[in-house]
């Protein structure tokens, strides 16, 4: 079946009123995505956001130094002065994308913050003239107002993670290819490839658009428009621009790609896996209001049969069988979904024929948006304060050329904060639970000493003059070896600084700095072996290396 998308196009207002909407929509992004963008400590306890903001001054400094002929013996060295890199493990985009706001704005949170303010920009702006195009201006405005302003969708705006940019991604790539179908232009076909491959580096998740698009443009267009010379280009530039992930990916994520093959077919489609992503919709994903009326107007479209909405549908369902089958467990892994509920929603507006029932469900959109900003704006950011102190005392009292640093929680943020306030990025950070233990994602795999007096011997080698940890209750030997020892006459307790926060894993929770009694320089020879189990392999640094190689 052959469907020409222009014998829909909705009525389209005054361009003022274009301006108005846009104005509006970004005011509100402005409002809700920027609060506690000030606040260093406005972070998420997750465990990803350290490992972006660390990748993104990866690449800066890769850019500013460009260590031309050496790349991979320079990644290996920056990982072990900063153990908190997560290339290829986690997506590329979401650290590369925070470069230009470091060299805008310096290297920090707030920096790294205005990135996932941009991507918001962007997915709402590209929405707006998606919906635009398909239906008319009001609901398109509509729509964009409630995902924009669902607390679901806020609470990831406020953090540096894949999920906002994947989604504005995804939304250009849906834009262009909806442009594609209108005109067949290559042009388009090109850039729905290009924001596609984008899309992918976002998060790989985003792959799993492409057989919604071929299903779609097969009902469309006909399955011979697939094997189109624009298709196949497309195809081609797709295929090229993505296969560096390929091997980046199997050399520095096996874990998770074992994790993903290992699954049986029996735990991918167990009772829980099905049910799980559409519990997420009303649990997590939507607010009730929005929740129900979507359902309403979903209905509706299956009955009426509306081609516009059409793809939305099998976006939905394509994405849920999709994600469902691959067994992941988390709400914010659909969260790519929000947008099409929430156009659902406002078209509700298209069911009744009388005007007044018209005005009467475009004030009850006006009302569940302005609900959920309220409830959004008073949503308070996770926050975990300290950190940067920390980091700033040790720097200001430098002894030795490392520090060693213990956490349960934080594998990134006191990392980050070093390097912020060190910019000749001569301070080595050695983390306890890749050099006395290995950790895995939260959890540790291996203990690596075996004795307290091995402690030492890692101080002496390496150099250590601080030890600088979150004061609590390890459940790794080691790690609680270290602990114990540092409240020993070897250390003097030089600083305390209670973390501030409203996270329940770090309640009562201090740094603190203490000074090694007996430090030494770092021994000549030595090799600063770690290894990392979501890689599948160790990596080897001389130390010396570390130590002749400081930047300007």
């Amino acid at each position: 079946m052959k469907v020409n998308l222009t014998t829909f196009p909705g009525k389209q207002n005054h361009p003022a009123q274009i301006i108005f909407y846009i104005i509006v929509l970004y005011v509100g992004i402005f409002l809700l995505s920027t609060k506690g963008i000030t606040s260093e400590g406005t972070v998420s306890l997750q465990g990803d956001m350290p490992r972006y903001l660390m990748n993104g001054t990866y690449f800066y400094d890769l850019i500013r130094y460009f260590p031309l002929g050496h790349i991979m013996e320079y990644t290996y060295q920056y990982y072990a002065r900063y153990p908190a890199l997560s290339l290829g493990h986690h997506p590329l985009l979401p650290g590369a994308a925070t470069v230009p706001f470091y060299s805008l704005l310096g290297i920090s949170i707030f920096s790294a913050r205005w990135s996932t303010v941009f991507f918001m920009l962007l997915g709402v702006t590209f929405w707006f003239f998606l919906i635009r195009f398909l239906y008319d201006d009001q609901i398109a405005f509509f729509s964009s107002l409630l995902w924009m302003t669902t607390p679901f969708i806020v609470s990831f705006s406020r953090i540096v993670m894949s999920e906002i940019p994947t989604l504005a991604l995804i939304i250009v790539t849906v834009y262009f290819f909806f442009r594609y179908c209108e005109q067949d232009k290559p042009i388009y076909a090109l850039a729905f490839a290009f924001s596609f491959a984008l899309s992918i580096y976002a998060k790989h998740l985003a792959g799993l658009m492409l057989p919604i698009f071929v299903i779609y443009l097969s009902w469309l267009k006909g399955i011979r428009k697939l094997i189109s010379k624009e298709m196949i280009l497309s195809g081609i530039l797709i295929i090229l621009l993505i296969t560096p992930l390929i091997p980046l990916t199997l050399k520095f994520s096996q874990a998770t790609v074992v994790m993903v093959t290992d699954q049986t077919m029996f735990s991918r489609l167990g009772s829980f896996n099905v049910l799980y992503h559409l519990k997420a919709l009303w649990q997590y994903h939507l607010t009730l209001p929005v929740f129900l009326l979507s359902l309403i107007s979903i209905g509706a479209a299956i009955y009426r049969k509306d081609p516009r909405q059409a793809f939305f549908l099998l976006w939905i369902a394509g994405y849920y069988l999709q994600i469902t089958f691959m067994g992941v467990h988390e709400p914010r892994f659909s969260i790519y979904w929000i947008p099409v509920f929430c156009l659902f929603a406002t078209t509700t507006l298209l069911l009744p024929r009388d005007h007044l029932w018209k005005i009467l469900l475009s004030i009850l959109l006006i009302v569940i948006a302005g609900h959920q900003f309220v409830v959004a704006f008073k949503l308070e950011p996770e926050y975990a304060e300290g950190y940067e102190e920390t980091a700033k005392y040790v720097l200001e009292n430098r002894k030795g050329e490392s520090v060693l640093f213990s956490a349960n929680v934080d594998t990134g943020y006191f990392v980050f904060f070093v390097r912020k306030q060190d910019p000749h990025q001569d301070l080595i950070v050695l983390r306890a639970d890749k050099v006395l233990a290995t950790s895995k994602m939260d959890r540790i795999v291996e203990e690596r000493v075996t004795s307290r007096e091995q402690i030492y011997e890692v101080l002496q080698d390496f150099g250590i003059g601080y030890v600088v940890l979150e004061d609590k209750e390890y459940e790794s030997p080691s790690l609680e070896w270290l602990r114990e020892e540092v409240k020993t006459d070897r250390f003097i307790l030089r600083k305390r600084i209670p973390i501030r926060t409203n996270s329940y894993k770090l309640q009562d929770v201090a740094l603190t700095i203490y000074e090694y009694k007996d430090y030494t320089p770092p021994k000549r020879g030595k090799m600063i072996s770690l290894d990392i189990p979501l890689m599948g392999d160790s990596i080897s640094v001389r130390l010396d290396d570390l130590l002749c190689h400081r930047l300007p």
